[in-house]
């Protein structure tokens, strides 16, 4: 399962995300894993971007995994609208890792009864900001509106759930096993 995320821009500082359940082939466990590419080029034309042609640049693209608690952490700073940091190193990459909540200003648009038309009025919406920086200077950044990170909680809670889940199987599936080898002692 996973959450994919493309947020192209006009200036081409965009970047496409994508959050996703894995496996971790030392313990056999879901972990997460975030995938980022950078945006190749930009069709004002057609108001779209493209990410394809970076996805085989190594200083283009990114993935890191996450274990559990890094994920424990993401779903709190979450819901406590805290800023969550941190850092990997992997071979000869060194990434910091910056979830930072931010009040981004947007327009809505709502029906006003008495007057009998749409309004737009000016407001504040809680969004995240994550930005992973690779060896110090190489930064794939996404804004993350309200819905988006709560199906990221959601991804993220059945990446726990599902984990733990195996854990209590394996757990049980033992201490039966023991129990047939030896009953007198599980009594």
């Amino acid at each position: 399962m996973s959450v994919l995320l493309y947020k192209p821009n006009s200036k081409n500082t965009g970047s496409a995300f994508t959050f996703q359940a894995g496996i971790d082939h030392k313990s056999q466990e879901q972990v997460l894993y975030i995938k980022s590419v950078k945006q190749h080029s930009w069709d004002p034309e057609k108001k779209k971007g493209y990410f394809q042609q970076n996805s085989k640049d190594p200083e283009k693209n990114i993935i890191l995994k996450f274990n559990e608690f890094e994920i424990g952490s993401l779903i709190s700073a979450m819901e406590d609208r805290r800023e969550y940091s941190t850092f990997h190193s992997y071979g000869e990459d060194k990434t910091s890792i910056k979830f930072l909540p931010w009040d981004k200003p947007t327009t809505v648009s709502s029906f006003n009864s008495q007057t009998n038309k749409y309004e737009q009025k000016k407001t504040t919406i809680p969004a995240f900001g994550l930005t992973l920086t690779k060896n110090g200077s190489n930064s794939f950044k996404i804004a993350l509106e309200p819905g988006e990170c709560q199906c990221l909680k959601v991804l993220f809670k059945l990446i726990l759930t599902t984990t733990y889940g195996l854990r209590v199987e394996k757990q049980l599936n033992a201490i039966k096993e023991a129990a047939n080898k030896t009953p007198n002692e599980f009594i």
